[in-house]
C-alpha cells in the first residue's frame, strides 16, 4: 500500500529537509583540518534546535549525538568523539531533524 502524503504533510517534510540542508551549509566552512568532530556536532544540535525542531538521531535506540560522522574508511552512521579532523582525510557527514513530527535526513561527504 501506497501511503499519499497531503499538501500539508509534504509542506513539513520540506520544512525539516530545509533545516537538515541548512544545518549541513552551516556546518561546511567549519569542517577544517583542526576541528574538533565533537565540536560540529554540539554546532549541529545548537543550530537545529535554534530552528525549532530538535535533533532526530540523537536519543534514537540510545545513539548520543546529533550527528553520523565517519571519517575515511570508517563505517558509515560513526559516533562523533574527540578526533581531531586532519588535512587530506575525508569526512562524511549524516544529520536529522524533527519538526512537528516530520523528519528530514541528509548526509554529505
Amino acid at each position: 500500500m501506497v501511503h499519499t502524503r497531503s499538501p500539508r504533510e509534504i509542506d513539513k517534510i520540506s520544512r525539516s529537509c530545509q533545516i537538515v540542508a541548512d544545518t549541513l551549509i552551516m556546518l561546511e566552512p567549519h569542517v577544517v583540518s583542526g576541528a574538533r568532530v565533537s565540536d560540529l556536532d554540539q554546532m549541529a544540535e545548537d543550530f537545529i534546535r535554534s530552528q525549532g525542531a530538535r535533533p532526530a538521531f540523537k536519543g534514537y535506540m540510545g545513539f548520543p549525538a546529533t550527528l553520523c560522522v565517519s571519517i575515511d574508511d570508517a563505517v558509515v552512521h560513526g559516533i562523533p568523539g574527540e578526533a581531531i579532523l586532519k588535512n587530506g582525510q575525508i569526512v562524511g557527514i549524516d544529520c536529522g531533524a524533527e519538526l512537528d513530527g516530520y523528519y528530514g535526513d541528509h548526509a554529505r561527504s
